[in-house]
């Protein structure tokens, strides 16, 4: 016990004299968080457009908890603003499937499901009012028996998640393997 409780209590203490806190927004609140970077040593040009696609296959562990693998899409547009690039410089997508797929259900559908309120609904919409597209796989919404009417209503259904990606590359979106 003794050999991890100097590592991290160091850590503690650089982050602490660092002055490193996470922040929120400016443009998405309810997740992004991300740390400043002063001074950064490897510069992103801001006179450019980013196309970045981001593909969620994995639902969150339990019902109810948020699903952390939206946060870095947003942390994406919020440093994006920090960085003061106009908010038309960055286009993101997000394709869900796989077991993701159930957190695109609107809020009485998902905790008739599962039980809990739909942990995701709320930065999901901030991402969509964002400009990011959410794309779920049509195979997913077909297997998990999610009609379009229980879903979140910014949702776009794609014939799959390859058809999605397929799509989303020809439109130039580089696939963000984070």
């Amino acid at each position: 016990m003794r050999t991890l409780t100097a590592p991290v209590a160091l850590l503690v203490v650089f982050a602490a004299a660092a002055g490193a806190q996470q922040q929120t927004g400016p443009i998405i609140q309810k997740g992004g968080g991300h740390f400043p970077v002063p001074n950064a040593t490897f510069t992103v040009p801001t006179g450019v457009t980013y196309k970045m696609a981001w593909d969620i296959a994995v639902g969150s562990a339990k019902p109810g908890e948020a699903n952390a693998a939206y946060d870095v899409p947003a942390r994406f547009v919020n440093q994006a603003a920090v960085m003061g690039m106009p908010r038309n410089a960055t286009e993101l997508a997000v394709v869900i499937h796989g077991s993701a797929g159930e957190e695109m259900l609107n809020n009485d559908e998902y905790r008739a499901r599962k039980g809990v309120d739909n942990p995701n609904i709320t930065l999901l919409e901030e991402m969509s009012k964002a400009g990011v597209k959410i794309i779920i796989c049509g195979q997913t919404v077909g297997s998990r028996k999610m009609p379009r009417d229980k879903m979140l209503p910014f949702v776009l259904v794609a014939p799959s998640a390859a058809w999605a990606h397929a799509v989303l590359q020809q439109q130039g979106f580089s696939m963000n393997p984070f």
